[in-house]
C-alpha cells in the first residue's frame, strides 16, 4: 500500500523580509524566489513545479537587478515530502528571517497513515 505525503498552504512573513537577508537560504535550493509582479496563474504553476516558493512583497518593488526587494509570503505545495523535511525548512526560514519577523498562516500536512495535521 502506498503512503501519500503532502504539505500545502501559505504563510505570511510579518513584516516582509528583505530578500538580501534570505539570499543564501534561497540559493541553497530549498526555496525558489518568484519574480516580482508574477500573475497568480503563473505563481500557482511555479509553486506546483518548485514546491517551496518565496513570494515577493509587491509594495517593496525591485532592486537594480530586477530582484524583489522583500519577501511577503511562503507558498508551498510539496507532494511526497516527509514531516522532518517540512520542519527543517521552516526552522531554516525562521532562523534567516530573524527575531524581528514572524510567521502568520498555516501549512497543512497530509500523512497517509496518520491523517492531516496543521
Amino acid at each position: 500500500m502506498a503512503v501519500d505525503f503532502n504539505v500545502e498552504g501559505t504563510i505570511e512573513l510579518c513584516p516582509p523580509v528583505p530578500l538580501a537577508q534570505l539570499w543564501e537560504l534561497a540559493e541553497s535550493g530549498d526555496f525558489c524566489v518568484a519574480p516580482h509582479g508574477i500573475p497568480e496563474s503563473e505563481l500557482t504553476a511555479l509553486v506546483e513545479r518548485e514546491a517551496w516558493v518565496l513570494v515577493p512583497d509587491t509594495d517593496s518593488g525591485t532592486d537594480a537587478q530586477g530582484r524583489p526587494k522583500a519577501i511577503k509570503y511562503l507558498r508551498v505545495n510539496d507532494p511526497e515530502t516527509y514531516s522532518y523535511s517540512v520542519g527543517r525548512r521552516l526552522v531554516a526560514l525562521s532562523a534567516w528571517m530573524g527575531e524581528a519577523h514572524e510567521f502568520d498562516g498555516e501549512l497543512h500536512y497530509q500523512d497517509g497513515d496518520v491523517g492531516t495535521r496543521a
